[in-house]
């Protein structure tokens, strides 16, 4: 007993090792290996799977993982191995092989690589090959991006067929731009789109375009863009272009000015036209370039409605009715409060013109911040100074401050340090101005403290003490915000309302459906005719007096 008790106990990983080695020789487990190895390449047992066979060179052993226990429990031992004396037990302990030096039966998959062509090695790899191919093509990804427009079935042909028979009709198969709105009905297109796909076929170098120009043009713009978006961005810039500028709308809007009749009256005011293209040019901009770049691309252009109002422009005859960026009621109110802004008239306004606005509503520090070129998007602008362009995008930030656009606008002058976030130093600079011209004024106002507290509850920003861009979008009172730091005079209308007379004139008041800067577009517009026809009456009754004056002369004269 005492001899056994001295005795050292097996090592128990070499035999789990021996026992894992054991299971591993079986039949049985070479069966389970390779029914798991079919079902994880896809194949069926007994077709392309790899060639499993059984060898006993130690070089070619697979090694797997030790798990826990084996799969299969080991036969126990034999029942006399029991009655062994401990001696023998030595003896057996001795004589046990490492798993490395015991002859035993392994598992080896040939044709992961072949030596050469039709020996069993390459004919399992190509069947490997095979499985991967087929495992590919099966978990392909569908493609779901297209940046110029989803591929669809189109008639090309029958519409090429339809322009063909356009072109027979005139001689020599030519047909110039006069006539040309023949042809883009033909081929389906809206009737303001004439101007870009004249331009597309070379309009520009030649007075007369060929079918073959056309077929050439209509098959390469057909070929690679397959939405209205992505043909019209390639029909007004031409291939390497993949985004529009303001010079690719000149054509597009003069071509409007020339020809749709709710603008027949401008022929014979051609000094107007271009401030017309400028303005309708400043509101497709202001409308649809969300990133500030001065380009509109294919995916800005899906998500406006310009193509949807182009469309209408050969629906509606007035166009003063289309609301949207070609109104001529709204150029005239945008370049009349232009024009009584420019004393000098030399088509730019300084701070001391831009002070005037609205009886010297905004505060010095916000016109400077204007003036500073931080909203300005004009190549060839003026230092400290504000043109035309940039004038359509101030007045339509200023009167409706609801459109994300106008939000950003603002949002940028107030961003003294352009770190993306409104803090209260920046917040508390602004209110100063207004809160000592309120004092000028003998008029009660918060103190800063708390008018920062009454913004932060409107707003409720994510962070505190601090006002982000997305957190100003998402205030429905943002217009009261942006209106306490730089407009005196709405601020004033603000504070000083009536709300059940303000919700009272809300109900009873203009269309709901129109916008703020439609509401005062509307408004100035007639302001505007009153003051003209006021103006023309006295216009006429001065000479009319002085008529009179002249004949009383001649009479006396007569009468002498």
């Amino acid at each position: 007993m005492a001899c056994t008790e001295a005795l050292p106990l097996p090592d128990s990983r070499q035999k789990v090792d021996e026992l894992f080695l054991f299971w591993l020789s079986e039949r049985s487990t070479h069966e389970i290996l390779c029914n798991e190895l079919s079902r994880v390449c896809g194949l069926q047992p007994g077709s392309d799977e790899p060639h499993v066979q059984q060898h006993h060179s130690p070089s070619s052993i697979i090694s797997f993982p030790r798990p826990g226990s084996p799969v299969r429990r080991s036969p126990s031992p034999p029942a006399h191995s029991a009655s062994r004396s401990p001696s023998s037990n030595v003896q057996n302990k001795r004589s046990v092989k490492s798993p490395n030096q015991m002859p035993t039966k392994s598992i080896s998959l040939s044709g992961v690589t072949g030596d050469r062509p039709g020996s069993p090695k390459a004919e399992t790899a190509a069947g490997s090959k095979r499985v991967l191919r087929r495992a590919a093509s099966e978990s392909e990804v569908p493609r779901f991006y297209f940046p110029n427009g989803k591929p669809r079935n189109e008639a090309s042909e029958k519409q090429l067929r339809e322009a063909y028979k356009v072109f027979q009709n005139f001689p020599k198969c030519e047909v110039h731009y006069n006539d040309f709105h023949k042809v883009v009905k033909a081929l389906g297109l809206p009737l303001y789109w004439r101007a870009a796909l004249y331009k597309s076929c070379g309009g520009k170098a030649k007075k007369a375009i060929s079918f073959s120009m056309l077929k050439k043009a209509w098959v390469r713009v057909t070929l690679h863009c397959h939405d209205e978006s992505a043909r019209f961005i390639r029909m007004l810039t031409g291939v390497g272009k993949n985004y529009l500028t303001e010079e690719d709308f000149e054509i597009l809007v003069q071509d409007i000015v020339d020809t749709h009749p709710g603008l027949a009256f401008l022929q014979s005011a051609p000094e107007f036209h271009a401030r017309y293209v400028e303005t309708v040019i400043g509101r497709i901009f202001y409308a649809l370039d969300r990133h500030w770049t001065g380009r509109i691309t294919a995916v800005e252009l899906r998500k406006s409605n310009f193509l949807q109002t182009l469309a209408l422009l050969e629906e509606e005859p007035d166009i003063n009715q289309v609301k949207d960026y070609f109104s001529y009621e709204h150029f005239y109110v945008l370049y009349c409060k232009f024009w009584e802004l420019d004393s000098d008239h030399d088509l730019l306004i300084d701070a001391s013109d831009l002070a005037r606005h609205s009886e010297h509503a905004l505060t010095s520090k916000i016109i400077q911040r204007m003036l500073s070129g931080v909203v300005s998007r004009d190549k060839n602008s003026v230092a400290g100074k504000m043109s035309y362009k940039e004038f359509v995008w101030f007045l339509l930030s200023e009167e409706d401050k609801t459109t994300p656009r106008s939000i950003e606008y603002w949002f940028r002058c107030l961003d003294l340090d352009g770190d993306g976030a409104l803090s209260l130093y920046e917040m508390d600079y602004f209110y100063q101005e207004v809160q000592q011209r309120l004092r000028e004024l003998n008029i009660d106002c918060l103190s800063v403290e708390n008018t920062m507290c009454q913004i932060l509850d409107m707003i409720n920003p994510k962070e505190k003490d601090k006002v982000t861009l997305r957190d100003l979008k998402g205030c429905k009172l943002a217009p009261i915000v942006i209106n306490t730091f730089m407009n005196l005079e709405k601020y004033l209308e603000y504070e000083q309302r009536d709300p059940v007379l303000a919700a009272a004139a809300k109900d009873e008041g203009a269309d709901a459906s129109l916008s703020d800067w439609e509401r005062y577009a509307a408004q100035q517009y007639d302001r505007l005719l009153s003051e003209e026809e006021y103006a023309q009456e006295n216009f006429e009754d001065e000479n009319n007096s002085s008529d009179v004056e002249v004949n009383d002369k001649e009479i006396l004269s007569l009468l002498r």
